[in-house]
């Protein structure tokens, strides 16, 4: 019998980083009127660059955590201490992502309730203790893929038949727009439009939030396939083929594309298509960063991305605690000089570039002295 490997997969570390870099870059521009096509999330169909950061982070969540839960039992935890470890670690993910919500203003009147980090806790709360529910009861610990393969199946052809067939009241079906769409009606009904994503008004009203309480459903899916992959890596005996891993992640966009017709690829609504057509992008750039991340000269290039990826939670919160600091004059004027040189769009990239480096420097001196902020 196999057992976890040992040392850390530095391919899925190196992700992790980038996702969290691309992020800060898209939290941290020089002006929010000017940035490249790539660093704009779409508005509703199709996808970008930047539409992918967010599912490939809880692909990287996903993955790491039969590595996490399987160590931890080998060490001596029980069932019942890993499903406390993984409930209360959701709780205050959740609790982090409500709190920088609130921050600087704490307007419980209209503050935004759903988000990033509540996003993540309930995915890593669902997955992680369904994996824990799931896993083989004999001694030692060990999850089992059968039930994660059929939960990722249930997950995407119910989401699919609930957008498709079931007839939201006022509006019919199908409905996958911002205004009459399931996940859209729950969270105006369930948390009313002042406490939703306010950037992004139809017609000048708020009308969804793009990480709301029925998307979160499909979400999980990323957070179970990255948990297939994670298995698939512990129990090789050497590392996942590159090339097989590229041309299944290929594999599952091309179905997810193909698909369209049925149900639109959709971020916002974390519609089937997009869960899957973002899975198999999450799992072919694992695949490209597999046989180079140990290369002399490319390993160098990466460690920024390392550090970035041992502390994504912090580089997180840090952005968000300086940005009302970065608001008051700062962005403005860092545009303003940038663009003495260079066009608004890079001016604006530049900027952000900036604000990541300042970060990183934070993260490396947190790294050399083993500050990792822990849940």
């Amino acid at each position: 019998m196999n057992s976890i490997a040992p040392s850390r997969w530095d391919a899925l570390d190196v992700l992790r980083g980038l996702t969290i870099i691309l992020m800060l870059l898209n939290l941290s521009p020089g002006s929010w009127e000017h940035n490249y096509g790539w660093l704009v999330h779409a508005k509703w169909e199709g996808w970008t660059l930047i539409d992918m950061v967010a599912p490939a982070f809880l692909f990287c969540i996903g993955a790491a955590m039969p590595l996490s839960l399987e160590r931890r039992a080998a060490r001596g935890a029980t069932r019942r201490g890993l499903a406390r470890h993984v409930a209360w670690r959701a709780l205050v993910l959740i609790g982090i992502g409500v709190f920088l919500n609130l921050y600087p203003h704490f307007d419980f009147a209209t503050f935004r309730i759903p988000g990033v980090l509540q996003r993540i806790g309930l995915c890593y709360g669902f997955v992680g203790l369904f994996m824990l529910a799931t896993a083989q009861r004999e001694p030692p610990l060990r999850i089992r893929p059968r039930p994660l393969v059929i939960a990722s199946v249930v997950i995407l052809v119910s989401y699919w038949a609930l957008l498709w067939f079931v007839p939201v009241p006022g509006y019919g079906a199908p409905r996958f727009d911002p205004v009459g769409s399931w996940p859209a009606v729950v969270d105006r009904a369930v948390f009313g439009v002042q406490h939703l994503f306010p950037w992004w008004p139809v017609d000048g009203k708020v009308v969804f939030d793009p990480e709301g309480i029925l998307s979160t459903w499909p979400a999980c899916f990323n957070v179970l396939f990255g948990a297939l992959v994670g298995i698939a890596y512990a129990r090789a005996r050497d590392e996942l083929p590159a090339a097989a891993t590229v041309i299944t992640g290929a594999i599952l966009m091309g179905i997810a594309l193909a698909l369209q017709p049925l149900c639109e690829l959709i971020k916002n609504l974390w519609t089937s298509t997009f869960a899957l057509f973002s899975a198999g992008f999450s799992l072919a750039l694992l695949g490209l960063l597999i046989p180079v991340t140990q290369r002399p000269g490319v390993r160098t290039a990466l460690q920024p991305a390392r550090i970035f990826g041992e502390n994504p939670l912090l580089a997180y919160i840090l952005c968000f605690l300086v940005a009302p600091l970065v608001d008051r004059g700062l962005r403005t004027a860092g545009q303003a000089g940038f663009e003495r040189w260079l066009a608004p769009n890079a001016a604006s990239l530049a900027f952000g570039i900036c604000g990541v480096v300042a970060i990183y420097l934070l993260l490396l001196v947190c790294h050399r002295r083993r500050w990792i902020l822990k849940l």
